[in-house]
């Protein structure tokens, strides 16, 4: 998503596969139809695709991803496994899952310019020889987070569940981490139970937190590839 959301902004286009797979992932995590179709048209027109271009050739395709047109079929978010046995990007696509679909050597760099010591990265290329992407893109998180702090607070049921493998759950536990000013958890100083805690991370629809204006700070702040 780090890789879509970067290529979004600098070419304000995404072909077909990443505006499914980055804006399913926006919905999941509370985007509303009138927020997407607010979010991707202010990026594209600063490109080629002028505002009624947009509105004619990709409004449509959002709304379909909402359950407002076509079979009013409501998507949900793409699962890691659905991404990785997916076919692979295409020469101009960026989507897809880095750990899977990337050349080893490239992945490498990219982990290097994200400030993965050298060990880390060892151990993530090391994951992905042996095909075990969701293990390696573990590993990545526990690598750019300080998950030793926010671990210890829970228990050993709860410290499992927050790495299960969906890319919307990694977003929520980043911001579990690192945001505490929005109010939606803070682990390690509120305590809560196991019981508790999924009951406040299904009732939050994170994206009325923030206006689309400060959306890349969000982004900065939620370290994925």
């Amino acid at each position: 998503m780090r890789q879509l959301h970067k290529v979004l902004r600098e070419n304000h286009h995404l072909r077909h596969g990443g505006r499914m797979q980055y804006g399913l992932f926006l919905k999941g995590i509370g985007l509303t139809l009138e927020q997407a179709l607010e979010f991707w048209k202010k990026e594209f027109i600063k490109g080629k695709v002028d505002a009624d271009k947009f509105d004619k050739g990709y409004a449509y395709s959002i709304r379909h991803n909402y359950g407002k047109e076509g079979k009013r079929t409501d998507y949900t978010p793409y699962s890691c496994m659905k991404i990785i046995m997916s076919n692979p990007p295409s020469q101009g696509d960026y989507h897809g899952c880095p750990f899977r679909h990337s050349d080893p050597e490239l992945l490498k760099q990219k982990l290097q310019s994200y400030k993965v010591p050298p060990s880390g990265v060892t151990q993530i290329l090391e994951l992905v020889k042996g095909m075990h992407y969701q293990l390696a893109c573990q590993k990545y998180f526990e690598l750019t987070h300080d998950v030793s702090n926010y671990l210890q607070f829970l228990c050993p049921t709860l410290a499992i569940l927050c790495f299960i493998f969906h890319f919307n759950n990694c977003f929520r536990n980043s911001l579990h981490l690192y945001i505490d000013d929005i109010h939606i958890v803070n682990i390690a100083r509120c305590r809560k139970s196991l019981c508790f805690l999924p009951k406040i991370v299904n009732s939050v629809n994170l994206f009325k937190c923030f206006h689309l204006d400060i959306y890349t700070q969000m982004l900065n702040v939620f370290q994925a590839i």
